[in-house]
């Protein structure tokens, strides 16, 4: 299995804060679309779900429980995962998962030889 990328679809609404009229994108997704951008090959390299902000989201949800629907959310079998990146992504059932960029980003440099983030 391919590692699963979840990220929020551009132009949703959230009517906590705003009228339907005022359009929104997640930044921490914008981050992970822009690595897609510089790096094409990780499209092949990845699953790449997009799902609505509303919640639930049910395609994280049957992976990851309710409790663990945010993103972006990058999910990766847990028999695929080294000892050193196991160290830092979160636990749920047979899978790792995180919803930290920099980790992803990390991730990305490790495992698909990627740039990584200049300091």
């Amino acid at each position: 299995m391919k590692a699963k990328l979840f990220l929020l679809k551009a132009d949703f609404t959230d009517l906590k804060i705003s009228d339907d009229s005022m359009k929104y994108y997640c930044p921490h997704c914008a981050f992970i679309e822009g690595l897609l951008s510089y790096y094409p090959k990780l499209r092949q390299e990845l699953e790449i779900n997009y799902v609505d902000f509303q919640r639930p989201r049910k395609e994280i949800v049957e992976i990851l429980g309710e409790n663990n629907q945010s993103c972006p959310s990058l999910i990766i079998e847990r028999d695929l995962v080294d000892a050193e990146t196991l160290f830092e992504l979160k636990s749920y059932s047979n899978f790792m998962f995180t919803n930290d960029t920099r980790i992803i980003a990390k991730y990305f440099h490790k495992q698909f030889k990627i740039g990584i983030e200049h300091p």
